[in-house]
């Protein structure tokens, strides 16, 4: 799926927010580990950023050519600063109803309003989908994302007790959220 749309974001500030391609595989893999580092709530380290950038190319044209998926990247004076994106998690008949939803957004562009925009831009194309659902994990601490998340209807379903492990040995819960898009 593809979607290129300018938005201005409630300051006044114009962001593009564009599907990615194969050209911005760099941009991408890079910012991934940059928000890795800046942050305990993804789920990954930097250094586990290990795909490279041919791979990551692969995967976003992929992402490019499905109808049911979207990679969005927000786009300041151009220069990328988030990413969010959906996808099925399975290509089966009992599964296609759902997609899984991610976003990251460099920690210096926090508090503009960039997720908001990602976020409906997200929402808008996956209800002119097949789609009936988008699902998330958070991890439970992440009260600045959770606010995110309900103020665009995803309510916790469930909860994963323990589910990330720190390298310094302290856990954290993940909290499962749903959007029920056929309302």
């Amino acid at each position: 799926m593809k979607l290129k749309k300018q938005v201005q974001l409630a300051g006044g500030e114009e962001i593009l927010l564009r599907s990615l391609c194969a050209a911005d595989a760099k941009a991408a893999l890079d910012l991934c580990r940059k928000t890795a580092g800046e942050t305990m709530y993804m789920s990954r380290y930097a250094d586990e950023w290990t795909i490279t950038q041919e791979e990551e190319a692969q995967y976003i044209a992929k992402m490019e050519c499905n109808p049911k998926a979207l990679m969005l990247g927000a786009f300041v004076s151009g220069s990328l600063a988030g990413i969010a994106s959906f996808v099925p998690p399975s290509p089966v008949d009992r599964m296609r109803h759902r997609a899984t939803l991610g976003i990251c957004i460099l920690r210096a562009y926090w508090g503009r309003g960039i997720g908001s925009a990602l976020m409906q831009a997200l929402i808008d194309a996956a209800k002119g989908t097949a789609l009936e659902q988008l699902e998330l994990e958070v991890v439970s601490s992440n009260e600045r994302a959770i606010r995110l998340y309900e103020r665009f209807g995803f309510a916790e379903f469930a909860r994963h007790p323990r589910k990330m492990k720190y390298r310094d040995g302290r856990y954290a819960d993940m909290a499962q959220m749903m959007l029920d898009l056929r309302r």
